[in-house]
């Protein structure tokens, strides 16, 4: 089963690094570790082939500074690939402390087939023919292989392909795949809003596959994945977690290249993310209107893309060029580094009254330990955070500007004391402690 993820402070914000297999060297390690360290990056898209692993050396230098890596093989939609020739390079994969893996790339669009297989019926089980075997050897060698990201749109409209597999993979009883499942998906902004698409189909009931009906919107855009929880909950009642990938670029990268107005308006529309990715409590705006918070199931938003060469196509995407940085998204993380660190201020710096705006309208407060953020406490109080789109957090900074504070942690790992200064600040606290299954009946009750 899925384990929520305890990992960089800065835990939705990813990148795909290169978009190739050759950037592995421990000169790569030297030039990039310090600069995904400086932006506080939580994971990072890598590419592998089916042939060869990438080295230990470079999965240690990510694993060792908390990010991440998500490893993309794009294999070929032909069936030629057996799952012994995998199953070597799953199993170092997870040893070496590697989790999540994308096995195929948009397979509802036409361009990833061979003619003669594309043209034949029945595309989502020899899909799923394909998927299966492979998906179940991850699964069994200690990894998550995660659904791939379909083409939004796409040749065969991407949300009728997921709600297929969906029901197929249910008709075939492949629950090892399904109670591990993690979903991927294109959130491209396609210039649109951010909040293109929010709330899926049943804020826009007349849309249909192929059809977007003047005046309603879609699931082509970054809330793309409202969509497909939304299918995820009508086939299996309950929602997965989701990566993103290429999030909130203007288009599909794939052979494009971009022109210096759309390169701006790509940087700032990642940029707008970065700043909802950081300060998820604050109301923030586009010409649009407000932006809505980002899902709890959404793991990472990964853009596109760390570095290229400036002869591919992709060069008018990448933050670095001649390994110098060429988007304000990087300035915009390092300069403003500290929002993701704790504390903000000390006590001395500040003073509150119970007259002190509240900003936030409901926190939930963590005990953060020496070894970290708990597992079991995020996991107990998920349910409650999404059920009252509460705002997750460890600090007693962060909750002073909350209206309401619940705190999920007995006295000794917040003591009392701590109460009275958020209650001092004129914060309205509840306490919930006790053993697992007492704190999610309590929590469940409210």
């Amino acid at each position: 089963m899925f384990e929520i993820e305890n990992n960089n402070l800065n835990s939705k914000l990813g990148l795909h690094y290169f978009p190739d297999t050759f950037h592995y060297r421990q000169e790569d390690i030297s030039k990039w570790i310090p600069e995904l360290r400086a932006m506080k990056v939580g994971w990072l898209v890598i590419k592998s082939s089916a042939e060869r692993a990438i080295p230990e050396s470079f999965i240690k230098a990510l694993i060792d500074e908390n990010i991440t890596p998500v490893v993309e093989f794009n294999l070929a939609l032909n069936g030629k690939t057996k799952v012994k020739e995998l199953q070597v390079i799953f199993e170092a994969y997870a040893r070496w402390g590697i989790k999540y893996i994308i096995l195929f790339d948009r397979p509802n669009q036409k361009t990833q087939w061979q003619a003669v297989n594309w043209m034949q019926n029945d595309l989502v089980d020899r899909f799923l023919d394909q998927f299966i075997p492979l998906a179940r050897q991850a699964i069994e060698s200690g990894l998550v292989s995660v659904f791939p990201a379909l083409e939004p749109g796409g040749s065969y409209w991407d949300t009728a392909f997921l709600r297929a597999c969906f029901n197929h993979l249910q008709r075939r009883k492949q629950d090892l795949i399904i109670n591990n499942m993690v979903l991927s998906a294109y959130a491209h902004s396609n210039g649109k809003s951010l909040n293109w698409g929010s709330g899926g189909p049943e804020q826009w009931p007349e849309t249909r596959p192929y059809i977007t009906p003047e005046g309603s919107q879609d699931q082509c855009g970054f809330r793309i994945f409202d969509w497909y929880q939304a299918i995820a909950q009508a086939v299996f009642q309950k929602e997965f977690p989701i990566i993103l990938l290429q999030a909130a670029s203007v288009q599909s990268p794939e052979n494009t290249v971009l022109t210096e107005e759309q390169t701006k308006q790509n940087r700032l529309t990642q940029c707008q993310l970065i700043d909802i990715l950081k300060e998820p409590q604050l109301n923030l705006s586009d010409s649009n209107g407000e932006v809505e918070s980002i899902d709890t199931n959404v793991l990472s938003c990964n853009f596109w893309l760390l570095a290229d060469s400036l002869a591919d196509d992709t060069s008018g995407f990448a933050w670095f060029q001649n390994g110098e940085a060429v988007s304000p998204c990087v300035n915009r993380l390092k300069e403003e580094k500290k929002t993701f660190e704790e504390p903000v201020v000390s006590k001395s710096q500040i003073q509150y009254t119970p007259s002190t705006h509240h900003p936030i309208r409901h926190y939930v407060l963590l005990p953060l330990f020496e070894s970290g953020v708990s597992d079991w406490h995020l996991a107990v109080v998920q349910p409650y955070i999404k059920k009252h789109q509460a705002t997750l957090g460890f600090s007693l900074n962060e909750a002073r500007l909350a209206a309401n504070v619940t705190v999920v942690a007995n006295p000794k790992t917040i003591p009392e004391e701590c109460l009275n200064e958020l209650r001092q600040a004129g914060c309205k606290v509840e306490r919930i402690y006790g053993d697992g299954t007492s704190i999610a009946t309590k929590l469940a009750e409210r």
